[in-house]
């Protein structure tokens, strides 16, 4: 009887130890897990901060290029205002029609881009991976529209203003 009692204080001793190790293994598992989905936020938050300084530096740089040809339109137009002056009386009346389109159609891209730098900034503000194909979206569409009005700003100089 006495051993039976030692045997059963024992074996409840035993499994009692092997039930506290086991829960302290499963304790520390669960901080591990924590510890690992904290780190992989973080992670997460790193890329989606690298994602949006990319996508702000490449805008930055479309808008310095854009602002650039428009200077260099703008600056078509005042040479041409120039010319329109030195023109014959027959000439000078559809150059300043010209004039006035072009002119128009500068003030058009510039409105258009100034548009959509306001939505590029309140696109940032809740930045996700759509952002960056509407972005190329609209610099093809507006590369095409800005090559088009240089490509007829040149037309019209090598047309009417030799």
């Amino acid at each position: 009887m006495k051993n039976t009692a030692l045997l059963i204080f024992l074996t409840t001793a035993l499994l009692s130890a092997c039930n506290q190790s086991s829960n302290k293994e499963v304790g520390q598992s669960q901080e591990n897990l924590k510890e690992a989905n904290d780190e992989l936020r973080t992670a997460e938050a790193n890329q989606n901060e690298a994602a949006k300084a990319k996508e702000m530096a490449q805008w930055n740089d479309f808008r310095a290029e854009v602002d650039s040809s428009i200077a260099d339109m703008e600056n078509d137009l005042t040479k041409m205002e120039a010319k329109i002056e030195k023109a014959n009386k027959k000439n000078k009346q559809k150059l300043k029609a010209d004039y006035a389109k072009s002119k128009a159609d500068v003030e058009t891209l510039k409105e258009k881009m100034n548009k959509r730098n306001n939505e590029f900034q309140d696109d940032m503000k809740r930045f996700d991976n759509n952002m960056s194909q509407k972005n190329q979206s609209f610099k093809r569409e507006f590369k095409h529209d800005m090559d088009e009005l240089g490509q007829s700003f040149k037309d019209l100089f090598k047309n009417n203003i030799n």
